[in-house]
């Protein structure tokens, strides 16, 4: 496993350094990684949040000119990434604010030779327990590990299942509705009618005879399901709360 991390920071010399660091800690812990440096937060922001990068760890610097870590944090959250956020500043006034970006850890930058080797342990830590949350499934063409976290919702359609993924991409899979929830075996999805089971996650709305889906889509929930539908969607927003 290739743990891929991008680095955003305005000061070109520190990035250099922190990559250094990087690289040392990763033959220390006997992991192998591939850094990707930023000096502009928008360009992280365009790569995660259009789904043109598919990066495990972000460190992030939270002051910056153009756009701060907190702005790019919170355009990452809003989109849904579950992306490992680690910021690091040289200010610590701004931990209070930061908090409501849920950040893995919070690195000073006067400490980063203590701090990062931490804060790297517990990330990986934390990466191999979200192996877990994967699924391979098998296409037409070849077999495909995908995040649950991915997964918007998955239909019936021609003695197929179409999964459909948050990137708008759509894989058919010969499995029934049945199998997939079995292997999933994960509470936040709900199916809403004999033939569909959705992500909570991107469920926005719901009402006695739909849901709508962050992205606009609306999808039937069959009358038999409603009060099982609403009771585990105030459940899931319950614990995000």
């Amino acid at each position: 496993m290739i743990i891929n991390i991008v680095v955003c920071d305005d000061d070109q010399d520190f990035l250099d350094n922190i990559q250094k660091e990087l690289f040392h800690l990763a033959n220390t812990l006997n992991i192998a990684i591939e850094t990707y440096l930023y000096t502009d937060g928008n360009k992280v922001v365009d790569l995660i949040y259009n789904d043109k990068e598919d990066f495990d760890i972000l460190f992030l610097d939270i002051d910056m000119p153009d756009i701060s870590g907190l702005e790019v944090a919170k355009k990452l959250r809003e989109k849904g990434s579950d992306i490992i956020l680690i910021f690091i500043s040289a200010h610590e006034q701004y931990v209070f604010d930061s908090i409501e970006y849920n950040p893995f850890r919070y690195i000073r930058k006067n400490r980063v030779k203590k701090e990062l080797p931490v804060a790297m342990r517990a990330a990986c830590s934390r990466l191999a327990e979200l192996e877990d949350n994967n699924i391979v499934v098998k296409t037409e063409y070849e077999e495909v590990k995908i995040k649950h976290s991915d997964i918007m919702y998955f239909e019936t359609a021609a003695r197929k299942v179409g999964i459909h993924l948050s990137n708008g991409e759509v894989l058919a899979v010969r499995k029934t509705i049945k199998e997939l929830c079995e292997e999933l075996n994960n509470e936040d999805f709900i199916r809403i009618h004999s033939g569909c089971v959705a992500n909570a996650k991107y469920i926005d709305k719901f009402s006695s005879y739909d849901i709508t889906l962050d992205n606009g889509e609306q999808l039937i929930v069959s009358r038999t399901r409603v009060k099982n539908v609403k009771t585990a969607l105030m459940n899931y927003w319950g614990d995000k709360a």
